[in-house]
């Protein structure tokens, strides 16, 4: 009971529901009634007993703590361990009882639980992802409430991601980063023909699985979160936000996607973001006045046509860069013939590299001068195995 308690009075206290004062009160009754030998309660049910909390917020509460501990079943899923937490709510690791599989489950937190425009939307982006169907997308599974909780129940993919690699020993090979980014390019292709953009592209939302397959995460439903704030369109990740996303452009395209990959590809690359500043907002001025630094300048083995795309992905005006992942996928597919070439391995076939018009030169410009978007070179992991 008193582990409880100490889960759920931070919680109590951040809701405002009670002051210190009653807090400490209730845990006085609480350890009373205990020494006595009298039923158990916890600090919630003695607060709510004294009339200072209502049922529901204490009904809400245990709710709650049922989640974190993972006792609470949801529509069939058993949930055994909380995977995450962001704005939109929580994910857990879940069972699904019928099919007896690991899945994950987003649950909505319960403030956006109760704007009902939030929740409506909340489906109807679930159902969207729902539909797609593709070896480099986490899946929709299921998308419903119980006991007043909206949650998403979607493929689980037990690897590491992108942003975890990078965490833990730094750039990517050149070879393996192509693998992934074409893997991002195929997943991109499939949710831009039905009409999702997904606008939070980053390493932390690309996930490899410990068969070696890249799947992009959170797909769809990144762009919900579009519609909070007062700056309803101005989200994603301040270190590969696009331009047009940074200046809170109202109808961004699927190019905004492709931008977002380039700068994660810039970071696979360098171990770098590609602008690097004191904070957010400096980051964002960054990815609008500044031109893409070269991913040769901090590692002069990638080749140029590596640099090259890197470099058009992430031109500020959306028309200059690559025009579509489908064309991405080509870009990818020549650059890896390039690489596997290089190395002596057998290339089949050959096909040019498209790229968008006025696209950037195939040089690489010089090094920056110190600056806040420059940053030494970065020691690239050699020797890795390659997927």
């Amino acid at each position: 009971m008193e582990a409880a308690d100490d889960r759920l009075i931070p919680r109590i206290l951040e809701k405002g529901l009670a002051t210190q004062e009653q807090i400490d009160d209730a845990v006085k009754v609480r350890n009373h009634l205990a020494e006595m030998g009298m039923r158990p309660r916890g600090v919630a049910e003695v607060l709510f007993e004294k009339g200072v909390i209502e049922k529901d917020q204490l009904e809400e509460l245990q709710r709650e703590d049922r989640r974190v501990e993972g006792k609470e079943q949801i529509a069939g899923y058993r949930l055994e361990q909380k995977l995450g937490e962001g704005a939109m709510g929580s994910v857990f690791k879940a069972r699904q009882l019928s099919l007896d599989r690991d899945v994950a489950i987003k649950v909505l937190a319960p403030h956006l639980s109760e704007d009902d425009d939030y929740v409506q939307r909340f489906f109807r982006e679930a159902k969207a992802v729902a539909r797609l169907n593709h070896t480099n997308v986490i899946s929709g599974i299921d998308v419903g409430e119980a006991g007043g909780v909206k949650y998403l129940v979607m493929e689980y993919a037990d690897g590491m991601t992108v942003g975890s690699l990078l965490n833990r020993g730094g750039a990517l090979d050149e070879e393996r980063t192509l693998q992934i980014g074409l893997q991002m390019a195929r997943a991109l292709d499939h949710a831009h023909r039905n009409n999702l953009v997904h606008r939070d592209i980053k390493p932390d939302n690309i996930i490899i699985t410990k068969d070696g397959v890249a799947k992009l995460c959170d797909l769809g439903l990144a762009r919900m979160e579009a519609h909070q704030g007062d700056e309803p369109t101005r989200m994603g990740t301040a270190a590969y936000i696009s331009p047009e996303q940074a200046r809170g452009d109202t109808n961004v395209t699927e190019r905004t996607d492709l931008y977002s990959l380039g700068c994660t590809l810039f970071h696979m690359l360098t171990g770098r973001e590609p602008f690097v500043g004191d904070d957010a907002s400096a980051v964002l001025a960054l990815h609008l006045t500044e031109e893409a630094p070269s991913v040769r300048t901090y590692d002069p083995t990638i080749s140029e046509r590596v640099d090259l795309m890197v470099q058009t992905l992430m031109a500020k005006d959306p028309r200059d860069r690559i025009s579509s992942a489908k064309d991405l996928i080509r870009n990818f597919e020549a650059a890896l013939r390039d690489v596997k070439g290089a190395r002596g391995a057998a290339v089949a076939g050959s096909s040019a590299v498209s790229a968008a018009p006025r696209a950037p030169k195939a040089a690489p410009p010089p090094a920056p001068a110190p600056g806040p978007s420059s940053g030494a070179p970065v020691r690239r992991r050699r020797g890795r195995k390659r997927m």
